[in-house]
């Protein structure tokens, strides 16, 4: 793989490439920037019925992107100069199917694209076919047992994901995407972990991230303090074993990813509009982690194209209530956590003006 998984792809430090491209405008009070990135979930819908799931229940009425109006969300993402679309959800992106027209559309236009997805659709419903149109794709792996991979999805699709890296390598060579995998580590396969690692490298998976189930909603999956300390023990061993690649996978860091935050008056994420997600009914939030909070709902696209809702007087009370929770450390399992912390340590070592003499 080109790119080193923790040093590139979980290095929070890439937030200084729309930071310092906007950085001199942001400082001198403008905040009305166009999103770098935005995730759109076209669709509820979705094949699996994953046992550790949040969206399952979120999303029982299944909603469907209008496609006139994923088209016109589409067409507003290349006006506003988006650097990069992640389709994921909710439910599983290769069902819709407007997915594989607007990713050659952007790709037409100088937009990244990002796919995140169960795989078991990505041959049958044509996305291979453009596979090279992606910047990465990332498959979600729940286990690589047969048996615990249909008990989790309630499908025997694990031949067909765990095929794809070499089938869509094989095809396209040098001009394949990025081709990763994310296993959410749920009481069932803590045990597995050593195999499924080893396995993702045998399959050509260029990186393995693995994430930690807590039990918030009480479904009895999440990974018990006995569990953790057994599995934090093993990963110790491979570690020690040399088996823990930092360009490959984040094992060893999986406990210890996040430091809690230090309070400042701005999420500078929010503030600047960096980022955008938009769910299958249309409603625009600032992130996923928002999503639901109502709150935090900037627009729908149902009613306004994104750039109007983008550049609101909505938008700025959003922006207004986030740097509110973020300044009494409420904010809790957020991406931009890491990326204002970066923001607000390089502010507060500029200069109060800028000096034409160095």
């Amino acid at each position: 793989m080109k790119y080193s998984l923790c040093n590139d792809f979980l290095n929070s430090q890439k937030v200084m490439f729309p930071f310092g491209a906007y950085l001199a405008d942001y400082r001198g009070g403008r905040n009305d920037f166009a999103p770098w990135s935005v995730e759109i979930h076209p669709t509820a819908r979705c094949n699996h019925r994953c046992i550790h799931c949040s969206y399952k229940e979120r999303n029982e009425s299944r909603c469907h992107m209008d496609r006139a109006v994923f088209d016109k969300l589409i067409d507003s993402i290349i006006r506003m100069k988006v650097k990069g679309v992640y389709f994921s959800g909710g439910g599983e992106p290769c069902i819709y199917e407007g997915l594989a027209d607007a990713v050659v559309k952007l790709y037409e236009n100088g937009v990244e694209s990002a796919l995140v997805s169960n795989g078991s659709l990505i041959e049958s419903s044509g996305i291979i076919d453009i596979a090279d149109h992606f910047n990465y794709i990332a498959l979600s792996v729940p286990s690589c047992s047969e048996e615990l991979f249909k008990k989790i999805t309630g499908t025997e699709n694990m031949p067909k994901v765990l095929s794809l890296p070499s089938k869509i390598k094989d095809r396209f060579g040098d001009k394949s995407p990025v081709v990763g995998s994310r296993v959410v580590v749920t009481n069932l396969i803590v045990d597995e972990v050593p195999h499924i690692l080893q396995t993702l490298k045998d399959r050509q998976f260029d990186y393995a991230i693995f994430k930690i189930v807590r039990d918030y909603e009480d479904r009895g999956l999440g990974v018990s303090e006995e569990k953790a300390a057994e599995l934090d023990s093993v990963i110790q061993k491979l570690s020690e074993e040399g088996k823990i690649d930092h360009n490959f996978t984040n094992l060893d860091t999986v406990f210890h990813y996040r430091k809690p935050y230090t309070k400042s008056k701005i999420c500078h994420i929010n503030q600047m509009g960096l980022l955008a997600a938009v769910t299958p009914e249309g409603d625009v939030y600032p992130n996923i982690s928002e999503i639901g909070k109502e709150e935090f709902l900037v627009g729908n696209i149902y009613e306004n194209s994104l750039e109007e809702i983008w550049h609101s007087k909505r938008h700025d009370e959003v922006k207004e209530y986030s740097n509110e929770r973020w300044s009494c450390g409420e904010c809790k399992n957020c991406r931009a956590i890491s990326y204002n912390m970066i923001m607000e340590e390089l502010l507060s070592k500029l200069p109060i003006e800028m000096d034409s003499f160095i």
